[in-house]
């Protein structure tokens, strides 16, 4: 179903398209008439199935610029996550020519600055609870007028020790406020809160289990010691611009990034970042196509949204399948094509026969031969 279908203004249509957006992805079309109708609802859908902009447009199209106050707030659990929507939100304000402002809100950066944005009036916030917290206190931010209030990664979220600002933000919140619950797992803890905080929530949800059919899924078999060599040479075999590669352990990362940077290889570490600053800029050079590869584990990597990865290269095997899946989908974002490569020791090799049968997907066993990668004639294709 194109984006013309389902509602909005012009002006995000005119945006989208302006951006190469034209078709709207399933957990899009479920959500945005019934979010536009301000319908309180939780949206569950699988990593990277468009579920940012499910949101993020039906509430721009519900935002009145007149007004100079914020009408609306989106809450993150981590300051990458909260500033990776307000970019999203603030390139489509901008590509569609909206007269509002978007506001980040978050811990470690100087709240004088920000202080600042709020004098200019947002009518979007989008942070995390702390510091939105914290400028309530302060009363330098009202929320009377809140008319959407978004719990992104809900989760990650709504945890112990998050509830208390959660619920202090919670607390502005009026009869009329439209509240979203966003993930891409269901769990009962969480959907109670949600429920307590928005009584007429309704369920969206799409098939989390569901993989990109455009990925391709292979293994290659190696001895452990060969991995890091062949993550150098796959990722310049297939010239794979943008690799994201996940690893279980920091000591794995910090003996791989010296290896693959002195081989002429661009490597962020994402695993290896001690502090928020240095995850901020290994994500910012990867964006940016400074580094070729991100290195990164299933925690750090969880919630981050990065388009263009063409290749993920699990160099330690998921022990999960639902680990598994969460990784694949950090490529072939949407409907786009990606390749996963799987490096497996013989006897870890038993986990691709799970993977196909929880995922009900095909993991094809690989070689490379000169760069590039041909079937395993050795043996037979799991799925």
């Amino acid at each position: 179903m194109l984006f013309t279908d389902l509602g909005l203004s012009q002006e995000l249509v005119h945006g989208l398209s302006h951006a190469g957006l034209n078709t709207a992805l399933p957990i899009q079309v479920q959500a945005i008439p019934l979010l536009l109708d301000r319908q309180s609802a939780m949206l569950i859908s699988r990593t990277g199935s468009g579920k940012t902009l499910a949101y993020l447009l039906p509430v721009l199209a519900k935002l009145d610029p007149a007004k100079p106050l914020v009408q609306a707030v989106v809450l993150a659990p981590t300051h990458e996550l909260a500033m990776q929507i307000y970019r999203v939100a603030a390139n489509v304000v901008q590509q569609s020519g909206l007269d509002m402002r978007v506001q980040a809100l978050i811990g470690g950066v100087a709240s004088k600055r920000q202080l600042e944005g709020l004098k200019k009036k947002p009518q979007l916030i989008v942070g995390s609870a702390g510091r939105i917290v914290h400028f309530l206190e302060l009363k330098k931010l009202k929320l009377a007028q809140m008319d959407w209030l978004v719990f992104d990664e809900t989760d990650r979220l709504l945890v112990e020790d998050k509830l208390k600002n959660i619920q202090r933000i919670a607390q502005a919140k009026s009869a009329l406020t439209t509240c979203v619950f966003v993930s891409a797992t269901k769990d009962p803890r969480t959907t109670r809160i949600a429920q307590e905080l928005a009584p007429d929530l309704r369920l969206v949800e799409v098939d989390e289990e569901q993989i990109n059919p455009a990925i391709r899924h292979t293994y290659l078999i190696c001895e452990q010691r060969d991995k890091i060599d062949l993550v150098r040479k796959i990722v310049r075999g297939l010239q794979s611009a943008r690799t994201l590669v996940f690893v279980h352990r920091g000591s794995t990362a910090q003996d791989m990034v010296p290896k693959l940077t002195y081989h002429g290889l661009h490597v962020a570490d994402l695993h290896g970042a001690h502090d928020k600053l240095a995850r901020q800029k290994a994500l910012e050079v990867f964006r940016r196509g400074q580094s070729q590869i991100l290195v990164a584990s299933d925690i750090a990597a969880r919630g981050l949204d990065i388009d263009g990865v063409e290749l993920v290269i699990n160099f330690d095997a998921p022990s999960q399948s639902r680990d598994y899946l969460h990784r694949a989908g950090r490529t072939g974002r949407g409907e786009a094509p990606g390749l996963v490569i799987t490096l497996v020791t013989k006897a870890e090799e038993r986990l691709m026969q799970r993977y196909a049968h929880d995922l009900d997907i095909v993991v094809q066993p690989v070689v490379l031969i000169r760069g590039r990668l041909e079937q395993d004639a050795t043996r037979d294709t799991t799925g």
